[in-house]
């Protein structure tokens, strides 16, 4: 009998393991609870990229288009530096300030300096009648629109370049205006 229980125990053991390969209930819960919170974390994770991703490219146009605005602020100033040295040219050969707007744009020999770059920017503004002895505060040029992040580019007669607003610039003006009648 031993003899038999030998052969035969190969074979018993073999069905029991056939057995437990066909049935395998014990494993599969767990094995999809594995792999649901692996795909979950997989899920998340290229969520998460994409949502940087969308928060990186905002930031990325907010800046282009921050730049382009800085960029378009910065041609006006450069605008009114070219106006500026032309002008002080012209009063060297000339002695004095021209007379009118059209005379300073004949000398300046270009109309584009006269407009600002900005896409709602309107030609500048020309006060003649200055002279050196006035206040160096005196706005020789300026924007009469404020289209630089509401502000508007003056050139003084001092030749510096400032921003002022709407309000700032209507008391610079009259300010301006009043040193012609002393």
């Amino acid at each position: 009998m031993s003899e038999q229980n030998k052969l035969e125990s190969p074979h018993s053991h073999d069905r029991a393991l056939s057995a437990q390969r066909r049935n395998p209930t014990g494993g599969t819960i767990i094995n999809i609870i594995v792999a649901l919170i692996f795909f979950g974390l997989i899920a998340f994770a290229v969520l998460w990229v994409f949502k940087s991703t969308g928060d990186m490219s905002q930031q990325y146009v907010q800046g282009v288009s921050d730049t382009k605005l800085k960029a378009v602020d910065v041609k006006c100033q450069m605008n009114l530096r070219s106006i500026y040295q032309s002008l002080q040219v012209y009063v060297v050969s000339n002695g004095s300030f021209p007379e009118s707007q059209e005379a300073l744009v004949d000398w300046c020999g270009s109309t584009r300096l006269f407009q600002c770059p900005d896409p709602n920017g309107q030609k500048y503004i020309y006060i003649p009648g200055q002279n050196g002895n006035m206040p160096e505060q005196n706005i020789l040029l300026y924007e009469p629109q404020a289209v630089h992040d509401g502000h508007s580019n003056v050139l003084r007669l001092s030749g510096q370049i400032d921003a002022l607003t709407p309000e700032e610039l209507k008391a610079a003006i009259m300010m301006t205006m009043a040193t012609f009648k002393r």
